[in-house]
């Protein structure tokens, strides 16, 4: 009997303890469409927030007909917005960024964006002062030009800010790394889309201003999606942790696009197509990543390419 009741009052107990809420920012991207349908397995409840946008409204759409989330659509620039999207949030989730190509064709607004941004939620997580965790998605970008000389990137590596994406994320990083909130730092490596259309969008400027034997190390954007799942959870504060797939995900950018090209049916491009890389200012921020400390806490190298 006295079993009996004890077991009661465990349960009602854990039935009355509400599930912890996540604030996705950049919601709708490849890795927050990725990341919010783990979240939701796992019980967390999701507040997305992204710009209203046609493309935002339609990957809003598809998530909501499978998971239940909440959505608000804002600015990560306006004040108020964040204060509308923090309020009552256990943990942050921070991916709202401009990306390459557009991030140097407006390096203003991209500033704007993602460091305005960054510290804008920042201050007003601060304010509330009971946040859990904030877990911010870096780049491999912000480690410069690799020109594949030396070991795979590790997180002690100097950052380089060689145009306006990775100057925004590196001094982001800065503010985050320097707040009084519990964070972490994830630096994403070279993530791929599995929408044959954002890839095609992606990768249009910037094809053929690869080196061929550029290094590349992969990631799947459900493997990110893990990651950033399974460290809202792990002892991972004050720690920056590199996330890509592994050596199984390793290779030159010539073995990509022959792999991508005849997987589209379009068979490989000479050569000649691809540029001749004159001086390490010519080869492009990817390159192996030493993924050891995160993989041994987040256990998320699952998929590969």
């Amino acid at each position: 009997m006295l079993e009996y009741f004890v077991v009661e009052i465990f349960m009602t107990v854990c039935l009355a303890v509400p599930a912890m809420r996540v604030l996705v920012t950049g919601a709708f991207g490849n890795i927050g469409s990725n990341t919010i349908p783990q979240l939701t397995e796992r019980g967390y409840q999701v507040r997305c927030f992204d710009l209203q946008t046609k493309r935002n409204e339609k990957t809003a759409h598809k998530i909501a007909r499978r998971y239940t989330v909440e959505i608000i659509w804002g600015d990560i620039r306006s004040e108020d917005d964040v204060r509308r999207a923090v309020r009552d949030i256990d943990y942050i989730v921070h991916m709202a960024a401009i990306l390459p190509p557009m991030s140097e064709q407006n390096p203003d607004l991209t500033w704007e964006v993602n460091f305005g941004g960054t510290d804008n939620i920042v201050s007003v997580a601060e304010e509330m002062g009971s946040l859990s965790k904030f877990i911010y998605t870096s780049s491999i970008a912000t480690y410069g030009h690799s020109t594949g000389r030396g070991p795979p990137k590790t997180a002690s590596d100097p950052q380089v800010a060689i145009d306006a994406y990775p100057k925004s994320k590196i001094e982001a990083e800065k503010r985050m790394r320097e707040s009084s909130l519990p964070w972490t730092v994830l630096r994403l490596g070279a993530g791929i889309s599995v929408d044959l259309e954002w890839l095609g969008q992606s990768m249009s400027g910037e094809m053929f201003h690869i080196p061929r034997e550029q290094r590349i190390e992969f990631v799947h954007p459900k493997d990110v999606g893990l990651a950033i799942t399974n460290a809202l959870s792990a002892d991972t504060v004050g720690k920056i942790l590199l996330i890509a797939g592994g050596e199984r995900c390793r290779m030159t950018y010539r073995e990509f696009m022959k792999r991508t090209l005849e997987t589209l049916g379009i068979g490989m491009l000479p050569d000649s197509a691809f540029i001749v890389p004159k001086s390490d200012e010519d080869y492009y921020h990817t390159d192996f990543m030493d993924t050891s400390e995160a993989e041994t806490l987040l256990h998320f190298q699952t998929r590969t390419l």
